[in-house]
Parts: structure tokens; sequence; C-alpha cells
């Protein structure tokens, strides 16, 4: 059963109403697990990431839930039996998405730990939704997991109540972004440090006008970056234009108009460093559609090592935030707070980041250089 490539559905779409077709009669069962991403993917003779987008699209709309290291089954009773009958040995853990391949780092230092220590993952993403996010927290209160991992989304201070609620009974964790008020472990990268390497690497290839594409303002790791961003140009004696600092959101679409708008505004930069490698993807396509080549008219460098980062016509400047360390530290935390009733004050570990130096922002030496290509933007 091959996909219409002459549809005007897209493919991932055109997965999705297979499998849900499927799902509607009776195929695939309630609590049954589909088949596997290449095996989807070799039927419908489309590629791997086709399959996954649309899988992790159902994900999101509930049709479907994932179990780490099990696979991926149609929603039904399995959550709330499985829980009822072994909640002991199963740990939550909730995503604001599944859109980011930083996650699934993540989730898989995290479960490759407790995998080892005979518990399972219980993976919700909540869809950057606080009325879901909620109804998910909620749902740890009720069912009485072992411990619970949290990565923060926005509206996750405005749930610190039921955070609190849930340490008071068991361990909680939260990874990368700080909830404000929490009393939970923290496991973290050095994101200060991170957005230091990256400005201090830029400078000394001779950029002064740096814009940085700085994240979402308020949210705790796009703050680190900024202020690490911040550090480095006062470090160096160069002066912070806040003009030069635009807040986005972490994804693609935001680096791709934030970058388009600054650069045809007038404005001049001979460098960028985005928050992230998406928000970075979505500055090159920008610079591309302007006529603007990486590096020799703008060096560019992003944050986070993601996989798509390689595949740039001009490999991606970047820091490795070590997101898979971050996972096993999690569990690690978890598991010695789980087995020794462990009721220490809260603890906050740093994960070091690492400079990972790509072609993405050339090699020039010389702030002459740097001189000639801010020239050259003021004629355009």
């Amino acid at each position: 059963m091959k996909i219409d490539f002459n549809s005007p559905l897209s493919l991932p779409a055109q997965v999705k109403e297979k499998i849900l077709a499927r799902i509607e009669s009776s195929i695939y069962k309630p609590d049954e697990r589909i088949p596997s991403e290449e095996n989807l993917a070799r039927e419908f003779g489309v590629s791997r990431m086709t399959v996954r987008q649309a899988i992790v699209e159902m994900i999101g709309e509930k049709k479907l839930y994932r179990i780490p290291g099990r696979g991926t089954f149609v929603s039904g009773s399995y959550f709330k039996e499985t829980l009822n009958e072994a909640s002991q040995k199963f740990v939550m853990l909730v995503v604001p998405n599944l859109r980011h391949s930083f996650y699934y780092q993540i989730i898989s230092g995290l479960e490759s730990t407790l995998a080892k220590n005979s518990f399972n993952v219980l993976l919700r993403s909540v869809n950057e939704d606080f009325h879901e996010e909620r109804t998910c927290l909620n749902n740890v209160l009720k069912y009485s997991v072992s411990g619970l991992v949290l990565i923060a989304g926005k509206y996750s201070s405005s749930n610190l109540d039921l955070i609190e609620k849930i340490r008071q009974r068991i361990p909680v964790v939260c990874i990368d972004v700080r909830v404000i008020g929490a009393k939970t472990d923290f496991v973290a990268s050095d994101d200060r440090k991170g957005g230091f390497m990256v400005t201090e690497h830029l400078i000394e290839l001779g950029h002064k006008n740096i814009l940085h594409l700085a994240g979402p303002e308020g949210d705790s790791s796009a703050e680190f970056r900024c202020n690490g961003y911040m550090e480095a140009l006062k470090a160096y004696g160069i002066k912070i234009k806040k003009e030069l600092i635009r807040y986005t959101d972490w994804h693609f679409e935001e680096g791709y108009f934030e970058t388009k708008k600054f650069f045809l505004n007038g404005a001049r930069a001979t460098a960028v460093f985005a928050c992230n490698d998406e928000v970075a993807a979505g500055a090159y396509k920008a610079l591309k559609d302007l006529k603007i080549t990486v590096p020799d008219e703008v060096a560019l460098a992003g944050y986070g090592n993601l996989d798509i980062g390689k595949f740039f016509e001009v490999p991606l400047t970047t820091v490795d935030q070590g997101a898979n360390e971050m996972g096993k530290v999690a569990a690690r935390i978890l598991l010695e707070r789980i087995r020794n009733k462990n009721t220490s004050e809260a603890r906050e570990v740093m994960v070091p980041t690492k400079l990972i130096v790509r072609d993405s922002c050339g090699i020039r030496k010389k702030e002459s250089v740097a001189n000639a290509i801010e020239e050259s933007q003021s004629r355009r």
C-alpha cells in the first residue's frame, strides 16, 4: 500500500491517514504495538523520517503513545492499567513537545540508565499546553509512579503547586529548564559557559557586531546563554548593543523571520549566534534567501549539536550540551532518591558544554576582514 506522491496531501499526512484507517478498522487494536518506523517506511514507500513525523504528530494528538524501548502503541487503556498493576517500576517523563531531537537525546540517556536498573519510562508530551501539562501532573499524583522527570515548558512555573505536591510524595528531577520556586533536583548544561565559548570564538575570528537570536525571554536556558554572550562581549571590551539581541522561540520559523527582518531593515552584523540549532537553520535559510553567504559574509553559530547541523550546506559550528549525559545524570539522582529514600536538600548538577567548530564561522583571524564585511553590508 504505497503513498500517492501526486496527492495534494503531504507525505506525513498521508501516512497518518493510513495508520488512522487501520486503527478505525481494528487492524491496529487499542494498546497494541504498531509496526516499527522502518517497516512502515518500507511498506508505504517513504523515508523513515516521514513516518517518524507522522507518528510524532499522532502522539501529540493522543492517537498513539510511545514507550521507549518497547515501541509505539495505539492509545487505549494501557496507561491506567499499567500504572495500577506495576506503578513502582515506572518513572514518568514529561516533555513540552516531541519536535526537538534534543529531547530524544535526553530520553535516550535517561532510559538506558533506568532500564539497567529495571525501571521503565512512561513518556508524555504535553504539546506546550498549560492544561495538558496540568492534567498530566495530576495523573502522576493519582497513579503514584516511582518518580517524575520534568523537562519544563513555558507554562510549568504556573503548575508549581502540583510540582511541589508531587515532590512531597516522590522524587522529582527537572532537566534543562528551571522551574522558578520548585525545590526539585535540577540537571542542566552549563549554558552560561556555552554562550560565552561560542561568542568568544566569534570574537577571536574578528567579529564585534554579533546578532544574538536569544530564544524566549524569561526562559532560564535562553537567559544563561544570553548572559554568556554578554559576558564574552564585556570581557573583550566590546559594547553590548540591545538592538543585536532579538528574542525568539526555539523553532526554525522564528530564526528565519527574525534574521530576515534584521538584515532587511538595514541593521548590520557580521555574525549570528542562534539560541539553538533549529533557529540557526532558520537563520541560514534567511541568509541564503537574502544572497548573504555563510561564512564569507556572515558567520553563523548554533547551540545544541543536533544532527541537522552536520548536514547544512556549510556545516554548523555549535555547542554540545551533553544532552544524553543530562538524561543519565537525572536518572542516577532519581534512582538514589528512590532506593535510599533520600530526603536531603535539592541538588543542582551542571553538565559541561563543548564547542564544536565546523565551517559556518570560517577561519578569519583578522579584524580588518570583519570590518570589510560590515562596509560591504552598509553599501547594500
